[in-house]
């Protein structure tokens, strides 16, 4: 019997038991769809997280950070949790530095009419928008003359325009922080690239940072915001203001920049991510291996079922090998199969997963060839102990089994 008969012959006999085949079948499948489903939503949010962290960098602003406030506890001397004059002084004899701001944190009731609710406040320059990463969506952003002549206005989020006005449209309204009446001249929603906003809330308040300054007078400036001029080294201006500014805070590492920061989260997320992706891609291999322990129980009853038949062939002159090999191609096709199957359900679950809910997928094609190397492989492991079993019946005692 060569290899093209013994072929035929195993599928023969997988056809004969058709509902059995498929339900062993299903173990492998289920196992090969979980890896690759879970790895491609895994890779998919890890790609996605660490996109939208890159996006928070601004392509012509240094912004520089108290590292106390995003490393707090930090045992150093010299911290310091706000910025300076005289730091601002530091940063303003750089060449290719073409402006110096800053931008403010906090947190104030918001007043209109009736209406009372807490919101965060983020004061800058006029580009704020581009720091903040919000859309103005009705009316418009303030512009630097606004700064320059500390103007109240403000812009609102969208989120706490409906909880202030409950109809109408709330620009060219007036609302009060502090006691002090500011004109509504914009309202906002978060921009897709800001990642921040799903942490912080969504009920914020932007202003220029003279006015905001002016009304809140002891808040400390938490961010300096670096202009840099066209056709600077972003990252060695960068690079040299940190130093220069930890030089002057009693030599002590008290300034990042946001690169740095925003880089050590993305190394962190990246490799949470990656440990969380193994492990529960681990936990579904699980259930490939449980798979191959349905396979070889599956094809010893099918050796039990068909002694007689495995006497009558060694009888007519089947050698021991043909028989190995007959019953190695049946555990292998039913594994293979489920293993193909399988593939095409853990790309699909991840496409279906990526247009429902918009959260990115990617599948990662060496995990899917792992994937179809792995159920190959059981089904070589797993069939060759029945397989075996089988080629090592006495034709005599397989003849006169009932």
């Amino acid at each position: 019997m060569n290899l093209f008969e013994m072929f035929v012959a195993a599928v023969s006999s997988l056809m004969a038991n058709k509902l059995r085949s498929v339900l062993t079948m299903l173990g492998i499948l289920i196992g090969v769809a979980s890896i690759i489903s879970i790895v491609a939503v895994g890779n998919g949010g890890k790609r996605a997280i660490i996109g939208a962290i890159s996006n928070q960098q601004l392509q012509n602003t240094i912004q520089v950070l108290p590292k106390e406030l995003v490393e707090p506890g930090l045992p150093q001397p010299g911290q310091v949790l706000a910025i300076g004059q005289a730091d601002f002084d530091i940063v303003q004899q750089f060449s290719g530095v073409q402006s110096v701001d800053y931008t403010l944190f906090g947190q104030t009731n918001v007043i209109a009419g009736t209406h009372t609710f807490n919101a965060s406040v983020e004061a800058g320059p006029s580009y704020l928008n581009d720091i903040a990463r919000f859309q103005v969506t009705s009316g418009h952003m303030f512009n630097q003359a606004d700064v320059v002549a500390h103007r109240p206005v403000v812009l609102l989020s969208q989120s706490l325009a409906n909880k202030l006005f409950v109809s109408g449209n709330p620009v060219g309204s007036v609302v009060r922080m502090a006691g002090l009446p500011f004109q509504v001249i914009g309202i906002t929603q978060p921009d897709q690239a800001n990642l921040f906003s799903l942490f912080y809330g969504s009920d914020y308040v932007y202003m220029p940072a003279t006015s905001c300054k002016d009304l809140f007078p002891n808040w400390s400036i938490s961010e300096m915001d670096v202009q840099v001029a066209p056709r600077t080294d972003k990252a060695q201006l960068s690079r040299r203001i940190i130093t220069a500014l930890n030089v002057n805070a009693h030599n002590a590492n008290a300034f990042e920049d946001t690169a740095g920061f925003l880089a050590g989260i993305e190394h962190t997320i990246g490799q949470v991510t990656s440990i969380l992706t193994l492990v529960i891609g681990s936990i579904a291999g699980i259930a490939l291996l449980v798979g191959g322990v349905g396979v070889m129980n599956i094809m010893l009853v099918s050796v039990t079922e068909r002694t007689q038949e495995i006497g009558i062939r060694m009888s007519l002159g089947a050698t021991r090998t043909a028989i190995l090999v007959q019953f190695l191609i049946e555990s292998m096709m039913i594994t293979v199969i489920g293993g193909v199957v399988g593939i095409l359900l853990g790309v699909g679950v991840g496409i279906a997963v990526s247009l429902v809910t918009h959260f990115p997928t990617f599948v990662s094609w060496p995990v899917v060839v792992f994937s179809f190397l792995f159920s190959a492989v059981i089904g070589i492991v797993c069939g060759l102990y029945p397989a075996n079993k089988a080629a090592r019946l006495n034709p005599i005692d397989a003849l006169r089994f009932e």
